[in-house]
């Protein structure tokens, strides 16, 4: 049966930013630095779950907050060698109590364990940390640029990204049985000519073949979300955890080479 209609429904979200940014040049514009500090207020923030039958369900949780700081740095050093490096941290947290579950009013349970609240399964406290939504994120990247004859112009590059680990599910007793994503770097190099209008690549993706975890999720409820008054069942109802069955896991392309080639118009 499709979600019941108080769960078929839900409200905008509103985001109000407060940034503040700087751009710098240094040593004669040879080394500049980037950057901005954000406060994010997030109301009535929409998040998506896996409910009876596997319908997709979206409610509005309460209220978040995210901070951040965001960082680019770029050095010209030598003719032609261009270093590149990036990096951005992120506090993202909910900052008010949220229960999956709802009443027979089709409103969320208030928190607690006792008969008629929400279901320590169920409970989101304000503090949480929002799911996939890594805490740092930072590249590397190095490109050298060179002539081999007055019409041919080759390069070479190495790049770099790391990404930390993140939770997959808002209710952190789901994300417990879930389990976070691990942090994980992945390197790529290229090489290639151009002449004119013409180009030519060679490419190697995700160089050391790291099996890295994009993201993981369960095909069914990881705890029944809909164990309330409003679907004829009681608060404290409990659902089959990952239907007894292991979470799936997405996972980074694996080693890839290839060649490319390029005509501009």
């Amino acid at each position: 049966a499709p979600p019941a209609p108080s769960l078929s429904t839900y409200a905008s979200d509103y985001l109000t930013n407060y940034e503040f940014g700087w751009k710098t040049s240094w040593f004669d514009h040879h080394l500049r630095y980037n950057g901005a500090l954000f406060w994010e207020d997030w109301k009535n923030f929409q998040f998506s779950f896996l409910g009876a039958n596997s319908f997709t369900i979206v409610r509005n949780a309460g209220a978040a907050r995210i901070k951040g700081w965001e960082n680019t740095l770029e050095w010209a050093p030598l003719m032609g060698l261009q270093l590149t490096a990036g990096a951005t941290l992120l506090d993202p947290k909910l900052t008010k109590d949220f229960c999956v579950s709802t009443g027979s009013n089709g409103q969320p349970l208030p928190l607690g364990t006792a008969a008629g609240d929400c279901t320590l399964q169920n409970a989101v406290p304000a503090g949480t940390q929002l799911p996939s939504t890594p805490k740092f994120k930072g590249d590397l990247r190095a490109r050298y640029t060179f002539g081999l004859s007055n019409d041919v112009q080759a390069h070479v590059q190495a790049a770099l990204v790391y990404v930390s680990s993140q939770t997959q599910a808002l209710p952190p007793a789901w994300a417990n049985l879930i389990g976070n994503t691990s942090g994980y770097s992945l390197t790529d190099v290229t090489g290639g000519i151009e002449k004119g209008n013409f180009s030519v690549e060679l490419f190697v993706n995700n160089v050391f073949d790291k099996e890295a975890e994009l993201y993981r999720y369960s095909e069914c409820p990881v705890y029944s979300p809909l164990s309330s008054p409003a679907f004829g069942g009681t608060p404290t109802t409990l659902g089959s955890p990952l239907c007894g069955a292991r979470p799936h896991v997405g996972v980074a392309t694996p080693r890839t080479i290839g060649i490319q080639f390029g005509q501009k118009f």
